[in-house]
């Protein structure tokens, strides 16, 4: 697989990052105020843009530091100024404001425990802004950053093209840790509003298209979503490489299923209210969910088998 220049260049620019951090910790066995890199990489975030903007002041030296600083600014003062707008805004706004904050939470915990495992951790377009933010507020080109060029250069040319990027992995998860959030929230809360909307005599009128049994299959359907969570940080943290991702990726697929099948057996739903025919409504979501838990079943298949194989040839 070729890289592109600029994937060179980022992966360079990570490597000589970790590369500093892990030699000023050698070296005097401190950072910013005696701690360790890893340590001060982990308070960036701690307060959040706070901290960040604290931090981006008082280490004017350590890349490792600076650029978590920069991106704890930049993802946080992005997603605070996010929920302000949004809160305002009729019915949606709470819930867009609260997906925000379990946004927040969620990138908090894994840009914590990503700095503190020493690993330039970039999240998408922020990482970019962050990158911006440090060239406007660095001093002057150094004799050391014109060395740093001229090694970019031969090392950009050299790089090996990476089998799989680990932060693919993470931004995977982080993303599945987000919309497991979104989903418990809105199948604990806004389940009333999946409804059939009509407008009578210029009033929109709601009919709910669920019954009173979706209580009876939410319990299950919570357990699934919080195993989820569960397993995505699990691989986030994990040092077990793909297979820890694979058997955990199963474990969770299996529940899909569970919950597919009991969603199949409950069917907490009520299509009267819908102008069609709310038996042939009925039949096509049954079967799509007979479709969803097959494609499930044959992935659990799959993964199982090249698990199996891994652990043989190992």
């Amino acid at each position: 697989m070729d890289l592109t220049l600029e994937e060179r260049a980022r992966i360079y620019e990570e490597e000589r990052a970790r590369r500093e951090a892990e030699e000023t910790s050698r070296q005097d066995g401190s950072g910013t105020f005696g701690f360790s890199s890893n340590l001060v990489g982990l308070l960036c975030y701690l307060g959040m843009w706070v901290t960040g903007i604290i931090f981006l002041v008082l280490d004017q030296k350590n890349r490792f530091v600076r650029f978590h600083a920069a991106q704890s600014i930049i993802t946080f003062g992005a997603l605070m100024l996010l929920g302000i707008i949004l809160r305002p805004i009729p019915v949606a706004g709470v819930f867009l404001a609260a997906a925000s904050g379990i946004l927040s939470v969620v990138l908090w915990l894994v840009l914590m425990t990503m700095a503190y495992r020493n690993e330039l951790y970039r999240l998408p377009v922020a990482a970019e802004l962050a990158e911006a933010l440090l060239k406007a507020v660095s001093p002057g080109v150094s004799k050391e950053a014109t060395k740093a060029k001229a090694e970019q250069r031969v090392i950009l040319n050299t790089a090996p093209a990476p089998r799989r990027s680990r932060s693919k992995d993470i931004a995977e998860s982080v993303f599945a840790i987000i919309g497991s959030l979104v989903m418990l929230v809105l199948l604990n809360i806004a389940y009333e509003y999946i409804a059939y909307y009509s407008l009578v005599e210029g009033v929109w009128v709601r009919q709910r298209l669920v019954t009173f049994a979706w209580h009876s299959w939410l319990p299950m359907v919570n357990v699934a979503i919080v195993l989820t969570i569960v397993g995505h940080i699990i691989m986030i943290t994990a040092s077990g490489g793909r297979l820890v991702r694979e058997t955990v990726h199963i474990i969770l697929d299996v529940f899909a299923i569970i919950v597919l099948g009991s969603l199949f057996s409950i069917f907490p739903f009520d299509f009267s209210p819908l102008p069609a025919p709310a038996t042939l409504v009925a039949f096509w979501v049954r079967l799509g969910i007979v479709i969803a838990v097959a494609v499930i079943a044959a992935t659990v298949v799959v993964r199982s088998v090249r698990t199996v194989v891994a652990v043989v040839r190992n």
